[in-house]
């Protein structure tokens, strides 16, 4: 008798709990799915960071943009060639070499201002420079961001899943041999510039083909340029180049993103790009998994 009134008081007991068990995970998933929602209608402002690896679709062409004559040493010829680039890891950054900044809060289907806060590439190979007579060189070349201008743009974030964005990106080139730096800062106002080809547009930075590249827009009010904050220093030689126009504007379209959590983020390498330069921006951990996968 014991027995039987043990189980007909444990049942009800049970079925109980799991009814209140029920309860509560239904409850919990209503309001993490309307925390979630409300979460989801804007996107809270940040950084997005990326890393470059060395497959040739990251590169500066100086065709229509080329180093001028004697840069290098008296005698050097013009230097007009492609560049192709890799990425250089930012001190505390793991692989991490380019970062950009999203200024505002943006509700989808908005748009907030960004700005490129590092960069940090070098080149594959050393590039080579002619010299009248015959003879050449090779030098080493890093591209970092300029010290007078700020490289800043839109990003404009759909509901959809994608987001598009235009970047205008002043370069600063360091070329290094046995000890010689020269510095050639886009930003510069009083640098002797660079020599534009008639068909382009002077001083143009290339990231990976574009679906739609997007030329840099005339002028650039030269009054807004701040002075150079940095001393060059030992073998190191100043020699900044200027134009009237941004050296390059990277845009990209209908590019992917993603909620990773609560946080934006770009799940997969996008293509930034116009007509004479490229980035392949990939998301953090694209060169441990291109590791793991050889």
């Amino acid at each position: 008798m014991k027995e039987i009134t043990r189980r007909l008081y444990t049942k009800p007991v049970m079925l109980g709990m799991a009814f209140l068990v029920g309860v509560v995970l239904l409850v919990g998933l209503f309001v993490t799915t309307k925390s979630g929602a409300a979460a989801f209608t804007v996107v809270p402002k940040g950084f997005d960071k990326f890393e470059t690896t060395g497959n040739g679709e990251t590169y500066h062409n100086f065709a229509a943009s080329k180093i001028k004559a004697d840069f290098f040493g008296p005698g050097s010829h013009e230097y007009s060639g492609t560049v192709p680039l890799v990425g250089v890891p930012l001190p505390g950054e793991g692989d991490v070499d380019t970062i950009i900044e999203r200024i505002s809060d943006v509700p989808l289907g908005g748009s907030t201002a960004i700005k490129m806060t590092k960069l940090s590439l070098r080149s594959i190979n050393p590039i080579q420079v002619t010299y009248v007579g015959g003879g050449s060189e090779f030098w080493d070349v890093a591209v970092g961001l300029s010290a007078f201008k700020a490289s800043t743009g839109t990003m404009t974030i759909e509901s959809g899943g994608t987001f598009d964005s235009t970047l205008k990106v002043w370069p600063k080139f360091t070329f290094t041999r046995n000890g010689v730096t020269l510095e050639l800062d886009t930003g510069d106002p009083n640098g002797p510039g660079l020599t534009a080809a008639d068909s382009a547009v002077a001083g143009e930075f290339v990231a990976e083909p574009a679906p739609a590249p997007t030329i840099a827009p005339c002028p650039v009010v030269i009054g807004e340029f701040e002075p150079h904050g940095e001393a060059t220093g030992g073998a190191t030689v100043s020699a900044a180049a200027s134009s009237s126009c941004a050296p390059v504007t990277l845009t990209s379209n209908n590019s992917p993103w993603a909620w990773c959590g609560l946080f934006f983020c770009i799940p997969r390498p996008i293509t930034e790009a116009e007509l004479l330069a490229a980035h392949n921006a990939s998301p953090p951990g694209t060169k441990k998994q291109q590791q793991v996968i050889r």
